[in-house]
């Protein structure tokens, strides 16, 4: 009667127990160990939340909940094949141990990082496709604003100098002694 509160857990990622808590599927993602060079393997746990006082609720589960705390009551302890083992304490409290994964299904695999410096391969930008010579040719590119004060300077340079050679050409360099009398 058990058996069917397994199948429930690993398709719904939860299952509810009225009168005793829930069982809850927590996904860990792969790990990466760079030190060892190895990708450790994805895995699931089963955390158990208890049920809290005053939340009672009724549902598909509420029969076998109920043997399982007649079950808790008499022997202090009820496993669940594949899942775990619930307990009862002392001071009446229902805990859980869920199963460790046996770790030969769980095996950590060597990778180690591989950069290819001159490899061209393809990259989607926004709703363009190219390639990452292309934006990396892009990202180096000098901005046009870095470049523009030397534009601004060279031609203020050519302005001086034109208005220099215009008031050489038309005074002289004798020019200067009008100056004096200012």
């Amino acid at each position: 009667m058990y058996q069917i509160i397994a199948p429930t857990l690993f398709h719904n990622r939860v299952c509810k127990l009225p009168g005793i808590g829930t069982l809850s599927l927590v996904n860990h993602p792969a790990e990466t160990d760079f030190v060892n060079s190895s990708l450790k393997a994805p895995h699931q746990t089963i955390k158990f939340f208890p049920e809290q006082v005053g939340e009672r609720l009724f549902n598909e589960f509420s029969a076998i909940a109920e043997l399982i705390n007649d079950k808790l009551a008499e022997a202090g302890e009820v496993a669940l094949k594949g899942i775990g083992i619930f307990k009862r304490g002392e001071d009446g409290a229902v805990s859980f141990e869920a199963l460790t994964p046996d770790p030969l299904f769980l095996p950590a695999v060597t990778a180690e990082r591989v950069i290819r410096e001159n490899a061209e391969h393809n990259i989607l930008v926004g709703d363009q496709q190219t390639t990452n010579v292309q934006m990396t040719e892009f990202f180096n590119q000098k901005p046009l604003l870095k470049e523009r004060w030397k534009l601004v300077a060279l031609v203020l340079g050519l302005a001086a100098l034109g208005a220099l050679i215009y008031y050489f050409s038309r005074y002289g360099f004798n020019g200067f002694a009008n100056l004096k009398g200012i």
